[in-house]
This record gives C-alpha cells, structure tokens and sequence, in this order.
C-alpha cells in the first residue's frame, strides 16, 4: 500500500471512538499517523542499490518483531507525553501498516484477485523463516535476474484490487475530516 492509504488508514485509526475525537490533539493525531507510517522511511534505500523501493518490504525493519520493538521503545520514552490511549492508538497504527501491506497477498489466498503477489509482502514470523517467504538474499537476486523499476512496481499496484480498498480508504478518511471539521465549526 502507498503512504496515501497508510495515512488515511492511521487518521481513521486516531478518529476510532467519539471520545478519542474529543480528548485527541492534533499532536497526538499526527504522531499516531507517523507511526502508522513508520516502516516507509526506508523507502528510499533500495533505490539507492539499483532496486525498486518496494524492496523494503523485505528488510527485517518490516516485520511484526520490528513493530514490537518500535512500539515499546516509543512506548516507555514517550508515555509521559501522551496518554496511554495514544500510545495504544498509535500501536495500532503500526500494526495496521503491516497488515495493509500483506493485505494484496491475502486478497489472493482468498482467490479475490489474481494479481502479482503470489508470496506475502511481510514476513510475520521473523526471525523464522518456513519457507513461505523469500529471503532478502533471494529478493535481491530475483531482482538482478529480472530487473523492475518503481514505476514497473505502481503499474502493477494500480491494476490491484488493493489499489481501489486503498482509495475508498483515502475518500472514507477525507469524509470523516470533513465531517469533523463540519462538527467542529458547528459548536
């Protein structure tokens, strides 16, 4: 999923509960949407190597052990500074970012769609690996034998039903803005 749909995904996250909208400061709404965001900030290295940015789907940065260790430390540096609700929200974030990227992958064991991603994006049972996933390794060799480019990755991406889930999720959060925004002029 591109960071359009991580962040609209995150903002819905932080609007979850009418007693989160309330209590929830734009500060805190921004830093659950950072976190919801957090694993593409590696985006850019692959790239840097000859291969597409999609890649860092296959670092161990992107995986649910990762999340964890992120989580906790932001968990014990930042629990002063926001409440446990953000904390958790933002927890939640994370983890959404994970299951929004493996989400192609299970949309095609369903047999929903017939799209590119025969192996999962994430590999959830880092550091283990059964054989369901490739290895950063064989990735980054599979890439050498049949070289694809960024706009290679998006071309294939926007002809997925994952393209369209995450454009309803992008208009459901704009809607959602909207109407908070609507709400809050009204009082």
């Amino acid at each position: 999923m591109l960071n359009s749909g991580h962040i609209a995904a995150s903002y819905l996250i932080s609007q979850s509960s009418a007693t989160n909208r309330k209590l929830l400061t734009r500060k805190d709404i921004l830093f659950i949407i950072l976190c919801g965001n957090i694993f593409d900030f590696d985006f850019f290295l692959p790239p840097l190597f000859g291969f597409p940015g999609g890649v860092h789907h296959d670092f161990p940065i992107h995986t649910p052990l990762a999340g964890f260790i992120i989580f906790s430390v932001l968990f014990f540096t930042l629990r002063r500074k926001f409440s446990k609700r953000v904390l958790v929200l933002a927890g939640l974030a994370i983890l959404s970012h994970l299951i929004l990227d493996d989400l192609n992958y299970f949309i095609g064991l369903l047999g929903l769609d017939h799209g590119d991603a025969v192996l999962p994006q994430i590999q959830w049972e880092y550091p283990f690996n059964f054989g369901r996933k490739k290895t950063l390794l064989e990735v980054v060799e599979c890439f050498r034998q049949n070289p694809i480019s960024n706009s290679d990755v998006l071309q294939i991406y926007t002809k997925s039903k994952l393209f369209i889930i995450e454009g309803f999720t992008v208009l459901l959060a704009l809607f959602v803005y909207l109407k908070q925004k609507l709400f809050n002029k009204q009082k």
